[in-house]
């Protein structure tokens, strides 16, 4: 006897009976007489769900999984009755429900009426996106009115933001899928990525993807950085072997319905067939914790960092010193943006901390063709002015070099990573014997003999092009990210007193031309400070005593905080730690805290990011923390009771008896 008697599903009568073992005839089994029967009511009534037939559970029986695979379509489907249906591709065949895709395009400002019309009937059909106070009651937009179960409303801004926010994650999480396949070895060799050859295996192994290439399809391989996630999977444009920019992946030929070309080419459905039902159950899991354990989101302390590492070399410490310190000074320069206000758009707070870091990995890379091109890059101060600004310093610090390797020439920066490693080439390649050099070295370049000192070369190079000085992401203190060696960062990272030292501004004006509470806050704060009389900017002349231990401001943007100091004994250098073999700084962007994840708390994200970056937050933070622990098997039992499975098939009940024991009744 189950639990509950909300949903009947998986009448699975006769399906072992009538199944055969490996065969191959055409007449595995005689389909029974309720194959094409609904097998999902919810309180009594029929509700369309995609594919809501007996015939799905049958046709996925082939392979004997018979328990498993019940399970995960059950999950699958119960999820799409909960955030509603992925989009017509994945909709039963005639249904006129509104799909999530169709949704969000209604939530987009300007967005035509009839639009609109879809995006009000699909929040009002999917309980997920309505708006809740504190006691878990319907209310309407101002947090405050409590909407009646039966009355009549109407969605407001918050219940569109929610659906906006869904399908935002749900499209970085499909990308997120497509990252992993290309890191996946079948389809890299060398660190280049071939997606003729993903496309091929996929289409090989019977996934609905373009198998046709046209004559103009790009069949350059690309080298995919190990920092390129989510969206960009889709979106980057990266060098191919030819240092040619190309996008990094073609959706069309994962995902399209429609093909213009001359030639008439299947249906790409695999993002539909083979992503989304998983993404679809992880979002029941986090789902759970939103509404059976949502402490365990707002208490995670999570944090969302952006982190450059600056490593020592070998025998030049003294220039990573220099290049540690001129990224200090400038942290520390004056913007323009600064003249009326600190800055306090969080954007471009980040966008600001992605350039500086990016321009100054660059520089460590050291790279010599990537430092010219960035010449003519947009940013300001970009990655050659700091190598020139450090040539003008030193003559020995990134003096321009040209390798005299009988293979060939080639220009290089003395004292970073790909200088280094030129240096090492010349070295081998001068000599090119084994027994009369060093030993470590030609084995390293050569593969113990297996490649030549050239080819040995290129691959290095490539490792270096690849390697990854930059950490950004959301963390929780359960699951940290690796940082220093000592694990100091982390300690001080997850500090309580993190979430209250960020200070969270969201303008410096009100509507009537004030200075808002938040900003005076800041301005008292940070380490910019506006003089009374003239009006001028400048550093304080020290840190503040009633600062932050860990953590501090500097025009608008968070640093946290060390005892060390490094390059010299100036007070600003206490943004830098120092583990013994490389330098860290921290930019702390978001520090999360239960006040500010709370739907109807004044000082929540909502109020000073809005709705869509707060449903973007906890949407990150649950994804996290629901990958800990437990909660995957919490989950299933959770959504297992609600739908009160009745069963047909002996060894699907005992599958479930022996894994899920709590949806049946002593």
């Amino acid at each position: 006897m189950l639990k509950n008697s909300k949903l009947a599903v998986l009448s699975l009568l006769g399906v072992l009976a009538l199944t055969g073992c490996n065969s191959s005839s055409d007449e595995i089994y005689s389909k029974p007489s309720d194959y094409d029967k609904e097998i999902i009511t919810i309180d009594g009534s029929s509700e369309k769900i995609h594919h809501n037939v007996l015939s799905i559970i049958y046709d996925a029986m082939h392979d004997g999984s018979i328990s498993s695979k019940t399970l995960d379509e059950a999950l699958y489907r119960y999820a799409e009755s909960v955030f509603g249906t992925y989009n017509e591709v994945t909709a039963p065949e005639g249904s006129q429900d509104v799909t999530l895709k169709e949704a969000a395009a209604g939530t987009a400002v300007g967005a035509p009426a009839e639009k609109v019309a879809k995006t009000v009937a699909f929040i009002k059909a999917h309980k997920a996106y309505w708006y809740y106070n504190e006691e878990g009651e319907h209310v309407q937009n101002d947090g405050v009115t409590v909407i009646k179960e039966g009355e009549d409303w109407e969605p407001g801004s918050h219940e569109f933001a929610h659906v906006e926010a869904k399908w935002d994650a749900i499209e970085t999480r499909i990308a997120e899928a497509m990252y992993e396949k290309v890191n996946a070895g079948a389809y890299t060799q060398k660190n280049f990525f071939s997606e003729e050859r993903l496309l091929k295996a996929l289409h090989e192994d019977g996934k609905k993807v373009r198998n046709y290439i046209t004559s103009d399809f790009d069949r350059s391989e690309k080298i995919i950085p190990y920092s390129l996630e989510g969206r960009d999977v889709f979106d980057a444009i990266i060098a191919d072997e030819e240092g040619n920019d190309t996008v990094a992946l073609h959706r069309e030929y994962y995902q399209s319905s429609v093909y213009t070309g001359a030639v008439d080419i299947p249906v790409a459905t695999y993002i539909e067939d083979e992503i989304i039902p998983s993404v679809y159950n992880d979002l029941l899991i986090e789902q759970y914790l939103l509404d059976e354990d949502v402490a365990a989101v707002r208490n995670s302390r999570a944090r969302q960092i952006n982190v450059l590492k600056i490593e020592k070399y070998n025998n030049f410490t003294l220039n990573a010193d220099k290049l540690v310190k001129k990224l200090v000074e400038e942290i520390y320069t004056l913007p323009a943006n600064t003249v009326e206000y600190l800055r306090t758009d969080a954007d471009e707070i980040e966008e600001y901390g992605d350039n500086l870091f990016q321009k100054y990995a660059l520089v460590e890379k050291g790279l010599y063709n990537q430092i010219q091109d960035a010449k003519d890059d947009s940013i300001d101060n970009d990655a050659w002015d700091i190598v020139h600004a450090l040539q003008e310093e030193g003559t020995d610090i990134y003096e321009e070099a040209t390798s005299s390797a009988a293979t060939g020439s080639f220009k290089y920066y003395k004292h970073t990573t790909a200088g280094d490693l030129a240096q090492d080439y010349d070295e081998v390649a001068a000599i090119n014997d084994w027994y009369t050099m060093n030993s470590s070295k030609y084995s390293t370049f050569t593969s113990s003999g297996t490649r030549t000192i050239k080819e040995g070369y290129e691959q290095q190079l490539i490792d270096i092009m690849q390697k990854e000085y930059i950490t950004k992401g959301w963390y929780i203190q359960s699951k940290t990210p690796g940082l220093d060696s000592n694990g100091t960062i982390n300690d001080r990272l997850f500090k309580l007193s993190i979430a209250n030292a960020k200070i969270e501004v969201n303008g410096a004006t009100d509507e009537q031309g004030q200075k808002t509470d938040a900003y005076k806050e800041l301005e008292a704060a940070d380490r910019f400070v506006k003089d009374a009389t003239t009006g001028d900017w400048s550093i304080r002349a020290e840190a503040s005593e009633t600062e932050n231990r860990f953590l501090c401001s500097i025009n608008g943007a968070y640093y946290l905080k060390f005892d060390g100091k490094s390059a010299t004994d100036d007070w600003k250098n206490d943004i830098v730690y120092d583990d013994g073999s490389a330098y860290y700084i921290v930019q702390v962007l978001e520090a999360a805290k239960d006040s500010k994840l709370r739907n109807t708390n004044s000082t929540n994200y909502a109020h000073t990011r809005g709705q869509a970056f707060m449903d973007m937050v906890i949407d990150e933070i649950a994804k996290i923390v629901g990958s800990t622990g437990s909660y995957s098997s919490l989950s299933k039992n959770h959504w297992l009771e609600k739908m009160d499975l009745s069963f047909y098939d002996q060894e699907v009940y005992d599958y479930f008896k022996s894994n899920y024991p709590d949806i049946f009744e002593d």
